[in-house]
């Protein structure tokens, strides 16, 4: 009887300590919902406009995304413009005002493949000189057929971490959305 009431009092003990702890706060910059990722391209120069998209209304695990091969001229620069879109919710959200509102916990990195013949530079930077990449610019060289990978990540934390010579693969972030474009230069 008395190991009863010992278990017992041990157990209770363990109930007080546990539901006094204090809850961990919440974090303030959860990772965003995105569905659709639009590229604009804007000739330097002058010329047609053209837009590229990857789109998965329903968001992951539901129907397939469609996603665009991105197909630009030989030997041409670029302004690229990215915008983003939460297609669960309605009205649709355009996630890209929050990343513009957040804009030391986001960067976007652009990862060309070596056969694409594609250059990125010129990337929009935070309020603290950091690489944000909303917009960019891209330059095109000789025909080519390749892949450039474009991937938002997500730095949390108050305030966020975020570092010029972060990596895409950098252990103070986490991806938002990536996605791998086929690209053509013709």
């Amino acid at each position: 009887m008395k190991m009863k009431k010992i278990a017992l009092s041990v157990l209770m003990a363990g109930v007080l300590i546990t539901s006094c702890k204090k809850d961990k706060p919440e974090e303030p910059n959860d990772n965003e919902v995105i569905t659709t990722m639009k590229l604009t391209f804007v000739p330097v120069g002058g010329g047609t406009t053209l837009t590229y998209l990857f789109d998965d209304p329903d968001g992951p695990g539901g129907a397939a995304p469609t996603q665009q091969e991105i197909v630009l001229a030989t030997t041409k620069t670029y302004n690229v413009t990215v915008q983003l879109l939460d297609k669960t919710k309605t009205p649709v959200a355009d996630v890209t005002l929050e990343v513009q509102s957040e804009p030391t916990a986001h960067r976007f990195y652009y990862e060309p493949t070596a056969p694409s013949n594609i250059a990125v530079s010129g990337l929009d930077n935070d309020t603290n000189g950091v690489p944000l990449g909303i917009t960019s610019t891209w330059a095109t060289g000789a025909v080519a057929t390749g892949k450039l990978k474009v991937t938002l990540r997500h730095y949390p934390g108050t305030p966020p971490n975020k570092a010029i010579g972060d990596l895409v693969s950098s252990s103070k972030s986490s991806t938002d959305i990536e996605v791998e474009f086929n690209t053509k230069i013709q």
